[in-house]
């Protein structure tokens, strides 16, 4: 209940210090922060909640930050009222200001520093760390300021019990701050508030962009508008009227990665061909249905449900892999050989279920023994390529008919050279 209550004062304080915003000019003298504390002590503990005191030294470095050394000092009793843990700590935090009003300035502070237990006789020293939310109210015309925070507070110590590695405290702090010295004295306000340096309608004092282009329409900020969110400002932006959420080029137009009139935002199809007839989701007409876009389909009137290769054109029962050689005598392919089978490789992985065989042929020179050993290494090494460009091995076999099944004359030189090839079967669509 107790710190039920305590939260409810702190909660309510906020409320009443939030009235009107004024601006407020960064007062950087030093401080002390003196605060009562309410500790939720960590149930691991087996203590009760009580009060304690901090005392800090701080000075602001910019609109954003603070900075602070502050003292802690507490004492839990243990529900048993046996022993007690006697805590001095000592933090350095930083304090983000979300922004800077005299009625109420919100903030976030996280810190790290020391803490030093005394528990059942023993001493122990232990890192610290916390992180919070709180926030000032000016109480008085010369800086005085009411304070409160709600801190998440860890002690390292696992020496204190045996049995944990650290205590995990919620830290309920309220008090002031109180400025050390001589405030500011006060600026002339005539000429500070007159001071427009690009005569955008908005005082320097209050301007975030001081060089905006004459007869440009600005913000309260003074900054150029930016009508449709687009991250591009008004001057520029020839597409003013962008959705939102919309990918923009520098001229503030929906993006059009392909060139295919279709913006990025509708088009379900983003690497169309160039110069190729899209639909309105910017997806290529496919007129036979095949899967190849009519401007790389080579067969555009495929048979509907036809295997297809990488060009559109139906599968064989039957395919002769013209162009693919090897060197005289061995089973290595020739470079020029790779870039053909890199096609047929393309074109199989489109079809993951068929059942494909390569098929080795050679001319009926020399022992018949040999040629078909020969032929069933080239059978090997096209199947090995294809394997390497992706095609399930499952789907693959290599066999070697040496001089089987000729195509052409073994009597002539042209047809021997036909007769040397390399041949795909479909086993099975």
């Amino acid at each position: 209940m107790k710190k039920r209550s305590l939260m409810a004062v702190v909660t309510i304080g906020t409320l009443l210090s939030a009235g009107s915003i004024i601006a407020d000019e960064l007062d950087d003298r030093w401080y002390l922060a003196p605060s009562v504390s309410y500790i939720g002590a960590d149930s691991n503990r087996q203590a009760d909640d009580d009060f304690g005191f901090q005392l800090g030294l701080g000075k602001p470095l910019s609109d954003s930050w603070n900075l602070e050394l502050s003292g802690v000092i507490d004492s839990l009793e243990r529900e048993n009222d046996q022993d007690e843990f006697k805590q001095r700590g000592l933090l350095f935090d930083g304090l983000y200001f979300f922004n800077r009003e005299p009625r109420f300035s919100p903030y976030g502070v996280i810190g790290l520093g020391a803490m030093r237990n005394k528990f059942a006789g023993e001493k122990n020293t232990n890192a610290l760390g916390n992180i919070g939310l709180g926030f000032l109210s000016r109480v008085t015309d010369g800086g005085l300021r009411l304070r409160g925070d709600v801190r998440y507070r860890v002690d390292d110590d696992d020496a204190s019990i045996p049995t944990e590695d650290r205590f995990n405290d919620w830290v309920v702090n309220l008090g002031l701050m109180v400025p050390l010295g001589a405030s500011k004295a006060a600026a002339a306000p005539v000429a500070v508030a007159a001071l427009d340096s690009d005569g955008d309608g908005v005082p320097d004092d209050q301007d975030r962009c001081a060089d905006t282009p004459v007869s440009v329409s600005v913000g309260a900020q003074g900054c150029e508008l930016d009508s449709d969110g687009d991250g591009v400002k008004d001057s520029l932006d020839r597409c003013p009227n962008s959705e939102a959420g919309t990918g923009v080029d520098a001229r503030g137009c929906a993006l059009d990665s392909d060139g295919d009139g279709v913006p990025d935002h509708q088009d379900r199809c983003l690497n169309t061909t160039a110069g190729a007839t899209v639909d309105v989701s910017g997806c290529e007409a496919d007129s036979d249905g095949d899967g190849i876009g009519d401007s790389r389909d080579r067969c555009p009137e495929s048979n509907a449900g036809a295997k297809v290769d990488v060009n559109g054109c139906e599968i064989p029962e039957v395919l002769v892999l013209e162009g693919v050689t090897f060197a005289t005598g061995s089973a290595i392919l020739t470079g020029e050989s790779q870039a053909i089978l890199d096609e047929v490789a393309q074109s199989l992985t489109k079809h993951p279920t068929m059942n494909v065989e390569v098929a080795g042929y050679t001319d009926d020179r020399g022992s018949r023994a040999l040629n078909e050993a020969l032929s069933q290494q080239r059978a090997d090494a096209v199947a090995s390529y294809l394997i390497g460009q992706g095609v399930t091995s499952a789907n693959l076999s290599a066999r070697g008919y040496g001089p089987a099944d000729p195509v052409a004359s073994n009597g002539t030189a042209q047809g021997r050279a036909l007769n040397r090839r390399v041949e795909l079967h479909i086993l099975s669509r």
